[in-house]
């Protein structure tokens, strides 16, 4: 990749250019998001089964892999810049062709694009917020970075609830379709840095990389993670108004806001990491979050409601040390590859099987299974945690 700048990094932090991108992360985010608290009706309408309905979770996150496997090519060809004007208006190209989509082939086709829409920003949209914000803010500049995703998960249940009780859902898709283009406009016109190419990765690297057990070790918590995090989203609130008989509305409000916990964590997880060692983190997270994760498979009342708002917050704990952990993997100058070689696999496994697995379970009549499932494979996934043997530098 090139490293030339595309502008003078400036001395102060630059709110303005921060958010344009973090807004086009958030609006790509919720576009893919929103399927989880629409599930129920677009199940009924396309006439799917649950394990058909969170199928279409896997098929999202096909499409997100597969733009993230190319985009160095794809970067190849055009800049950071325009990648991520581009992902904000194909994403919103594919909620219109799912607002239209009638029958269920033609709506998977549309998921296939939106995951690979949405796949397009993730490799640019990290390397340009470390582009424009100064080196002794970076650590702030990626906190608010990953704001998006947090309000994404929040606001996507709120969204819908609007959207069907006050229109219906394929006119909430066009709607949001719209917004989420002119975000691309907007950055495409107002946005700055990122005005360089990326560049295929070399085989003889990712080879030296995937021949390491650390790699795999921790592309394993990556899985479980993004499956607590992202997998158990998907399916939760159809889980709880089919499953629970809880209210729809309540059940929107609740997982809504139980994602708003994340933000408790994430300005303090790396200083967890910094002070506890980042291998005591990553075990306390996958215990206590893989019990967290089973009790909703098994909780009622206020358990049930206490867990929908711990689960959040606590898997939050673990991205930051996470990455220090893959940083570890490689030298400074291919740290980037593990990332983009990890993150993929954790989308397709953590979070399109998971929700599969679980609409798989509730087909037989065990959805609070896959839940309990879930989150004991999470748990038990701390055992490898001495294995690692890898020094971060």
């Amino acid at each position: 990749m090139s490293t030339g700048q595309s502008f003078a990094v400036p001395t102060r932090f630059p709110l303005g250019s921060t958010l344009l991108v973090v807004n086009v992360f958030f609006m790509t985010f919720v576009a893919r998001a929103i399927l989880s608290p629409l599930l129920l009706t677009v199940q009924e309408e396309m006439g799917l089964s649950h394990a058909q309905g969170g199928g279409l979770f896997l098929v999202i996150s096909a499409g997100l892999m597969t733009s993230m496997l190319l985009s160095g090519f794809i970067l190849k060809f055009i800049t950071h810049h325009v990648n991520i004007a581009l992902a904000a208006c194909l994403s919103g190209s594919a909620l219109y062709l799912l607002s239209m989509a009638k029958d269920p082939a033609l709506f998977r086709l549309g998921l296939f694009f939106l995951g690979a829409a949405s796949g397009l920003y993730l490799p640019s949209g990290v390397v340009t917020i470390t582009e424009i914000v100064p080196a002794r803010q970076r650590g702030m500049g990626i906190a608010f970075h990953e704001v998006g995703p947090i309000l994404g998960f929040a606001s996507a249940p709120f969204f819908a609830e609007l959207a069907l009780r006050f229109a219906d859902w394929r006119s909430f898709l066009l709607i949001l379709g719209t917004v989420t283009i002119s975000s691309g406009i907007i950055y495409a016109r107002f946005g700055r840095g990122g005005s360089f190419h990326g560049t295929p990765p070399l085989w003889s690297e990712l080879a030296l990389i995937i021949r390491q057990r650390d790699f795999w070790i921790i592309a394993f918590f990556f899985i479980l993670a993004l499956g607590a995090e992202a997998g158990i989203y998907s399916m939760l609130p159809s889980y709880l108004i089919a499953e629970k008989g809880i209210d729809r509305a309540f059940v929107n409000s609740m997982v809504g806001t139980s994602r708003l916990t994340a933000l408790l964590m994430i300005f303090t997880s790396g200083y967890l990491a910094d002070r506890f060692g980042y291998k005591r983190v990553i075990a306390a997270v996958l215990l206590s979050c893989g019990t967290v994760t089973a009790v909703l498979g098994i909780a009622t009342g206020v358990p049930l409601i206490a867990a929908v708002y711990l689960q959040p917050m606590l898997v939050c704990a673990f991205f930051p040390a996470g990455f220090i952990a893959m940083s570890g993997v490689s030298g400074s100058r291919q740290r980037n590859l593990p990332v983009s070689l990890t993150i993929p696999l954790a989308y397709l496994f953590g979070g399109g099987m998971i929700p599969a697995l679980i609409g798989r379970l509730a087909e037989q009549g065990a959805f609070g299974a896959g839940f309990v499932f879930a989150g004991i494979l999470m748990a038990t996934g701390a055992v490898l945690v001495p294995f690692m043997k890898t020094q971060v530098r």
